[in-house]
């Protein structure tokens, strides 16, 4: 008997590619069940057979490396850099970068320039073209410098990554493109006679220690003014050391009322009418002249920074709230571990902080508004342990006089006063500008110079790696080369030079060389 030829019909699961009414070829591809029971197909078109095989070509290929694009138009990038930020890169990150840089850059220029296209536009061809377009638009139209557009490129690079990890894209396509290369600035620290000048200036004033601790330790600006005196040894001034644990930073506050719109509504920005006659600020008679602002259409060239305005969900402004918390200056342990270090200092730095010591304490005494800042039993209800020396709830010293630096009232001082507090003391002397984070240089390029260990540095200043300190401070290597020559030198030709002084001096030794057996 004759075997029946095989069916030609589709099996179960298989695709299926026909064309429809409109004349569209479709490809249907079942992929099983999904958790409710109902089958997950995906849908793929074409204007011919040819163009639908090779898009089910690429779907099993993208299918078998672990990539199942979503169904429907799936999600934004602006939508999954919101989740990213605020419930992946939040928990990872520490707070200061996170306000400071992380959600400044996504809110700020990811979202708008890159938020309206789809996830799956990024594994497409292109994709990487669209990008460098973006990083092309940030430069010559927001004019941001290479080091920030550097910056944003981290950012969306690892936010990518996570949704490659997570089967939302197929691919990172950040890796793809060569990141904007940052120029070589040599760090031009202050000359020794210029730190001997500051320091001869400083003498005697108040807080006056600040600047040479950070001339002669080089502590960053927040680890310095979160310095605190149990963490200071100077009962041997010889061998007097600073323990840098904890550094002041800002934070922004948070509302703490139930209603974050309505308790910022005075502050919200808002664009002024078409009509200036309609602008209530247009029409006052006294202050400042008003300028109306309105919205500016897509890619103005107009401005080199167009106004923003409010959303009509806007929830800031939460600095003015009677209610806020969780802001302003707080202590904070330092980003890595290699910050959190022991560095010992000179003994005239010592010195310096003992009579710091004296004045504060006899300031306190006698100011009679002196408040200070730290642990508040009625605001915190988080009560410090013993060897705590700030509490990790409020983040405030446990006890209200714990800081080196402070104001005479005792309260912290902000770092910008502090940079402002610097830059007078320049203008006073008549030098040039340098941060104050420039001290922190002048430090390292003199222990360098000096001939102390890139290692000793490293840990001197809280470099992660000895790399790190070489690479930011190779400009002091060709002193120390030319140092470390002149010394190879005089070790080399030091007899041979003497020979010749005493041969052409008469008045000389007439002794004659018996170190050698030739003529």
């Amino acid at each position: 008997m004759a075997k029946r030829p095989k069916s030609r019909r589709r099996q179960r699961g298989e695709d299926s590619i026909y064309q429809r009414a409109d004349g569209r070829w479709t490809c249907q591809i079942f992929l099983g069940t999904r958790p409710d029971g109902k089958p997950d197909r995906r849908y793929l078109y074409g204007d011919s057979p040819e163009e639908v095989i090779e898009k089910q070509r690429k779907f099993h290929e993208q299918a078998a490396a672990g990539f199942v694009p979503t169904k429907g138009r799936g999600q934004t990038v602006g939508e999954w850099m919101s989740h990213w930020l605020h419930h992946i890169a939040k928990a990872e990150i520490r707070e200061n970068t996170w306000n400071r840089s992380y959600r400044s850059k996504v809110e700020g220029h990811i979202i708008p320039g890159l938020g309206r296209l789809r996830m799956k536009s990024l594994a497409e061809q292109g994709a990487e073209q669209r990008i460098e377009e973006f990083y092309a638009r940030l430069r010559d139209e927001a004019g941001l410098a290479p080091a920030s557009i550097l910056q944003i490129h981290r950012i969306l690079s690892r936010a990518l990554k996570v949704a490659t990890m997570r089967g939302l894209i197929p691919r990172n396509p950040c890796q793809f493109i060569t990141p904007p290369a940052l120029d070589q600035v040599e760090v031009l620290p202050p000359e020794r006679e210029e730190a001997t000048a500051i320091l001869e200036t400083v003498a005697g004033r108040r807080n006056g220690a600040r600047w040479a601790l950070g001339l002669a330790a080089g502590p960053r600006q927040g680890e310095a003014l979160g310095l605190m005196w149990s963490h200071l040894d100077l009962d041997d001034l010889d061998h007097a050391s600073v323990r840098i644990a904890w550094e002041l930073v800002r934070l922004p506050w948070k509302h703490g009322c139930d209603d974050p719109h309505s308790c910022g509504a005075k502050r919200h920005r808002l664009p002024c009418p078409p009509d200036p006659a309609d602008c209530a600020k247009a029409q006052r008679t006294s202050g400042r002249r008003h300028i109306c602002k309105r919205p500016c259409p897509p890619r103005c060239r107009e401005h080199d920074k167009c106004p923003t305005f409010c959303g009509s969900d806007c929830a800031a402004h939460a600095a003015s709230c009677p209610q806020r918390q969780g802001g302003g200056l707080v202590l904070t342990e330092p980003k890595s571990k290699k910050s959190r270090r022991t560095v010992s200092i000179p003994r005239e730095v010592a010195r310096l902080l003992v009579t710091h010591r004296t004045a504060q304490k006899a300031e306190r005494l006698a100011h009679p508004r002196w408040v200070g800042w730290g642990h508040d039993k009625d605001a915190c209800d988080r009560r410090p342990r013993a060897r705590e020396s700030v509490c990790p709830k409020c983040r405030l010293p446990v006890k209200p006089d714990a800081l080196v630096f402070a104001q005479s009232s005792g309260r912290p001082i902000d770092p910008r006063r502090d940079w402002q507090e610097w830059t007078d003391l320049l203008e006073e002397l008549g030098l040039p500008h340098y941060r104050p984070h420039d001290g922190r240089h002048f430090t390292a390029t003199t222990a360098l110079e000096a001939g102390v260990d890139v290692v000793v540095v490293q840990e001197m200043l809280g470099h992660a790696t000895p790399g790190f300190t070489q690479e930011v401070y190779q400009h002091v290597t060709p002193r120390l080369q030319k140092d470390a020559a002149q010394r190879i030198g005089g070790a080399l030709w030091a007899d041979s030079l003497s020979d010749s002084v005493r041969a052409a001096d008469p008045r000389g030794s007439t002794r004659k060389r018996t170190g050698s057996t030739r003529d």
